[in-house]
């Protein structure tokens, strides 16, 4: 009587253990939030986990009541913590479930928690388990190809997606599939580009950077400025353009980058001040999950008025370390130098060597970033009256919105320490400049966008020649591809 007792409840608890693990898609319908995001609906396709779990139902047919129970209760307990998305508790549990019976539910679950605690190659192995054991499990392989996605084997990945694609899936899980190549087509381009070309207009009450007062106190007296080079009101047209083309080795995080700029600020009445660059960049970039280093070398040229001003080398080396998700350190070295064509202006050919340090807060993913700048700048022209060091500091507030909205805002303060005397002066010359700017900027139809900038600058100095204030606004209206 004991004996058909005990064997009735051997029973008992193998048919209970076997509906979990013979029914998962009866398990998951109670638990819709453990479902991956690549798969919406269930896409089992038409599986006899009956048959393919023929070997694991052998073996609890040969445990004894004790065994199967503590098993039944194992499976509980992991069952419990998956659904409660606590999957690395549940991982040790399904490792130690498996080691004694596997069947393909078993799998799918110790593969889900795995890739969700970062085990990544164990996931792998399990997916590609079920499907050498059932090809026609397409959720086992919508898991394994962004198993292979987050470990950056894309073309396995895009095996894996076309493969379930071509089976025809619900809407749902198509438009999910879409997404994720249309993810993968974009990471594996190994040449990108993109332009932006903006038109504008801007108000300028100091086109000349010149004093606001024309009789100024110098050595022997007083000098009396002319019309042109006391504080001037103007309108001006803003042109720009700048594009860039990227191509990415797809080896050790190795890309090159090449970069295009130009700048045209054409004034109406007062010509003789107009300003234009242009400016190529190229070099290399070298990125990884929290590291990103570049070294760009370029070229500029600069006009003022209608004629030549200068030209300029530069290279400006930085490296910038993500310490997590919220928060990063950059830092700059940059080194330029700038000839001027004409023989007046041979005094002001100079050196130029630059250190910044950039700690960065992200948040709200990347919607709202922090940035504080310090650094010190060299300036080392032929003559020392044109040479200067400056240390600055500065913070900067970047805000972007759902509606494409973006904002931001910039403060920096900067101190200019001359070598020697000015001319007309005793005293070396120490420049304190305060510069503030904002910018609006809202996209619209997609490749349009309209900005309004905001900028003062305010630099008091000690010679009075060299002292000014100077606000600038500009809309612009432009495109981008």
């Amino acid at each position: 009587m004991h004996c058909r007792f005990q064997w009735n409840f051997s029973i008992i608890i193998f048919l209970v253990f076997s509906f979990f693990l013979i029914f998962p898609v009866f398990a998951q319908a109670q638990n819709p939030s453990s479902i991956s995001p690549v798969d919406k609906k269930e896409t089992t396709g038409g599986v006899d986990f009956t048959e393919a779990d023929k070997e694991a139902i052998s073996k609890l047919f040969r445990m004894s009541p004790e065994e199967l129970e503590a098993l039944g209760k194992k499976l509980e307990e992991a069952l419990t913590l998956y659904y409660d998305r606590k999957f690395g508790q549940a991982l040790p549990i399904f490792k130690e479930i498996a080691n004694q019976v596997e069947t393909m539910d078993i799998m799918f679950w110790l593969g889900t928690s795995a890739m969700k605690v970062g085990e990544i190659q164990l996931a792998i192995q399990k997916f590609k388990k079920m499907l050498d054991i059932d090809p026609k499990l397409h959720r086992a392989r919508l898991e394994l190809a962004v198993a292979y996605f987050t470990t950056g084997k894309y073309d396995e990945a895009r095996r894996e997606l076309e493969t379930v694609k071509a089976a025809a899936p619900p809407e749902a899980v198509q438009k999910n599939i879409d997404q994720l190549l249309a993810t993968i087509e974009e990471r594996t381009k190994k040449v990108s580009w993109n332009l932006r070309f903006s038109e504008g207009l801007m108000w300028d009450d100091n086109v000349n950077g010149g004093p606001s007062d024309r009789d100024l106190a110098v050595i022997g007296g007083t000098l009396t400025l002319d019309n042109e080079s006391v504080k001037l009101r103007d309108e001006a047209s803003v042109t720009s353009f700048s594009g860039n083309v990227l191509y990415d080795t797809k080896k050790w995080g190795l890309m090159w980058n090449t970069t295009a700029d130009i700048y045209y600020k054409n004034y109406f009445e007062y010509s003789k001040f107009n300003f234009a660059s242009v400016d190529v960049t190229t070099g290399p970039w070298w990125t990884s999950r929290q590291d990103v280093a570049k070294v760009p070398v370029g070229y500029t040229e600069k006009r003022y008025g209608s004629d030549h001003l200068s030209n300029t080398f530069h290279i400006d080396p930085s490296y910038e370390h993500f310490f997590s998700q919220y928060f990063s350190l950059r830092g700059r070295f940059s080194y330029s130098k700038e000839n001027y064509y004409f023989e007046s202006n041979s005094d002001l050919n100079n050196v130029t060597r630059s250190y910044e340090i950039v700690p960065s807060i992200y948040l709200f993913n990347r919607q709202h970033i922090i940035a504080l700048t310090s650094g010190y700048t060299n300036n080392d022209a032929d003559a020392r009256r044109y040479t200067y060091t400056a240390p600055y500091f500065g913070a900067s507030y970047f805000m972007r919105f759902p509606t494409k909205t973006e904002c931001f805002a910039k403060y920096q303060w900067t101190e200019k320490s001359y070598k020697d005397p000015p001319l007309l002066y005793s005293d070396e010359r120490v420049d304190r400049q305060h510069s503030v700017t904002a910018v609006l900027s809202q996209e619209f139809y997609k490749y349009f966008f309209a900005s309004y900038t905001f900028n003062y600058t305010k630099n008091d100095s000690n010679a009075g020649l060299y002292e000014f204030n100077q606000k600038t606004h500009t809309i612009n209206v432009g495109c981008k591809f």
